[in-house]
């Protein structure tokens, strides 16, 4: 993949996210790949790894059901070969609580055959 085919697939990811459409999600990511909400699982219901394509869209489902986003914007995105460093800025609402909240992320992305084949993600894990 190059440069732009990257740029893409990110942003993709990102529109989809907002969207909610598991649908599309689910086209976007290989069938091995991995998805990590880093932290220690023992402080936050938040951290967690998911394995393979099908645990991938239900951690995936259950973010989308539990946290709705707006305000998306894109702040930095690197790219280097077939991985991308993304940060990101959004309102957070969680569905749960009624709590609203801005905060930044950041997200490395590593991508094969048009895929997404490893994404982890550095969140504020005490929002939750």
């Amino acid at each position: 993949m190059n440069r732009n085919e990257i740029e893409t697939l990110v942003r993709k990811l990102y529109e989809t996210r907002v969207d909610g459409d598991i649908d599309a999600l689910s086209q976007l990511f290989a069938e091995d790949a991995t998805f990590q909400i880093a932290g220690s699982p023992e402080y936050s219901m938040l951290a967690s790894l998911a394995e393979g394509h099908e645990t991938v869209m239900s951690l995936m489902r259950t973010i989308v059901d539990t946290f709705s986003l707006s305000d998306v914007k894109i702040l930095d995105l690197l790219v280097d070969g077939d991985k991308a460093a993304v940060r990101w800025r959004a309102t957070v609402h969680v569905m749960t609580t009624g709590q609203t909240v801005t905060t930044e992320i950041a997200a490395f992305v590593e991508m094969a055959d048009g895929k997404v084949v490893s994404l982890i993600e550095f969140v504020d894990t005490a929002l939750a």
